[in-house]
């Protein structure tokens, strides 16, 4: 396994990820490419399918009846399964290549990242669910919704460093020691991981929020009392390319938390 040299600072980490992004690209190119066509192909579609986009369109309180409620969230559901799918072989792939210099993909390495990946995103959708019951408040529920997406990232920064370990196949008896692993690791380091993490993620945020902007089509002009709300700007080519993008700059930015993740756990491994 790879050991690290050299000072632990955000800056020397996010120059390796970047760089060992670059390399996991050229060992595995054919890994890469395909998942960046299927995220850009999710992202388009959610876009350009109108039951898709009509699914995991944001609830509004007077959108709320059973059927509607159950098909927001199973929509949802199946959008964690399935991205999480997509992104599993990947992040397998980066994580082995720099900790081990394997492009090797095992199959219970991926099996045990997948059900760890979608069990925590689900967890966080349903904690999210809750907060649709406060829907008829709208301050109670962006309140509650602010409050579940810091905490979640709270503890996704906590026991990021399970990630790596369970690529490369690192034993755990339990949840609960797998989790206690990622725990002792962050252990005093959690400044260290956030500026690392925010350091690399900045300019594949700015992308997406810039992309997503364009995505969704010119705002609509205010509402004279009175006035039917406005229909949804048409789908052109440019909202399509953008949306397509989004996803594959999602792709892109996962592949970049695999490969900074790496090397933090190497970093901060305790043996």
């Amino acid at each position: 396994m790879i050991s690290f040299e050299g000072p632990v600072t955000a800056r020397e980490i996010a120059k390796r990820a970047w760089l060992s992004l670059r390399a996991a690209f050229r060992a595995m190119p054919l890994l890469f490419i395909v998942t960046l066509a299927l995220g850009a192909a999710f992202g388009t579609a959610v876009l350009g399918i109108a039951p898709v986009d009509a699914a995991l369109t944001f609830l509004k309180f007077e959108d709320f009846k059973l059927e509607t409620l159950s098909t927001y969230l199973g929509a949802y559901i199946l959008a964690v399964l399935f991205w999480s799918a997509l992104v599993v072989p990947l992040a397998v792939g980066i994580h082995r290549f720099i900790l081990l210099n394997q492009t090797r993909l095992a199959r219970s390495e991926l099996r045990n990242f997948f059900f760890w990946l979608a069990g925590l995103l689900l967890a966080v959708l349903a904690a999210r669910a809750f907060c649709l019951l406060m829907a008829s408040v709208s301050f109670v529920r962006s309140l509650s919704e602010i409050l579940v997406t810091i905490g979640a990232l709270i503890v996704a920064v906590q026991i990021s460093l399970i990630f790596p370990a369970i690529a490369i196949g690192v034993p755990a008896a339990s949840t609960e020691q797998r989790l206690d692993s990622g725990f002792r690791m962050a252990e005093g380091n959690f400044w260290l991981l956030l500026r690392t993490l925010l350091l690399t993620q900045l300019p594949l945020t700015i992308l997406r929020a810039v992309l997503m902007r364009i995505s969704a089509g010119p705002p609509p002009g205010a509402l004279v009392p009175g006035q039917a709300l406005a229909p949804p700007p048409p789908v052109t080519p440019l909202r399509l390319i953008a949306a397509g993008m989004t996803g594959a700059t999602s792709i892109v930015a996962i592949a970049l938390l695999a490969a900074t993740l790496s090397w933090l756990y190497a970093a901060k491994r305790k043996d």
